[in-house]
């Protein structure tokens, strides 16, 4: 089953998981707080959101649950923190507005 974090809504995901639980996958992405990073070997290869989740994301702009998914995304990846612009990270930290 995939890998669940109670802090995050980000779940980590192999592309054998994804196909053996397609069907619980697909409904648990109803749900606008959960987010998918499908990988391929280890690697992260593509974010998975539900439908209208993703119509309420880019419809409501909100931007700082994308910019904390973004910077986790950036960890995974071996990201350099370094580039992520300051108001980027403002917006992932700021818990007011989730």
């Amino acid at each position: 089953m995939p890998e669940k974090s109670i802090e995050t809504p980000v779940r980590i995901i192999g592309s054998r998981e994804l196909h053996q639980n397609l069907p619980s996958i697909l409904k648990e992405l109803e749900s606008d707080k959960v987010r998918y990073v499908l990988t391929v070997h280890g690697k992260p290869r593509a974010v998975l959101i539900g439908a209208e989740p993703y119509l309420k994301l880019i419809l409501n702009d909100n931007r700082s649950s994308e910019a904390l998914i973004g910077l986790q995304l950036s960890a995974l990846l071996g990201g350099d923190f370094d580039s992520v612009a300051l108001d980027d990270l403002e917006k992932a930290l700021d818990t007011t507005s989730r």
